[in-house]
């Protein structure tokens, strides 16, 4: 099954060397943690979920922009966000911090 890809930033908007760009996910009133965006080189980025290190996300880097598994992003990251998001689902902002 192919990918649907969303489009999150341009790859400059992502620090270089220790920074963080994260990405809201859910519906305002859901307050699910975030993903967190590392550049860890020139084109070079990975994603995890902000308050959990351990679970992944794809990233794609292409023509300068950065990219995120659009069927990832939208699943919930566990149970007790699952009950949250009922059956409005997870949805993903386009709005990004910078730490």
């Amino acid at each position: 099954m192919d990918r649907q890809w969303k489009l999150i930033c341009k790859l400059k908007d992502v620090p270089l060397g220790g920074g963080v760009r994260l990405v809201p996910r859910g519906l305002a009133w859901q307050e699910l943690p975030g993903v967190a965006l590392f550049r860890t080189g020139e084109e070079s980025v990975h994603a995890v979920l902000a308050c959990d290190s351990a679970r992944r996300y794809s990233v794609k880097v292409e023509g300068m922009k950065v990219y995120l598994d659009l069927e990832e992003l939208s699943a919930p990251a566990s149970q007790a966000e699952a009950a949250l998001a009922g059956q409005f689902g997870v949805a993903t902002s386009m709005v990004a911090y910078c730490y």
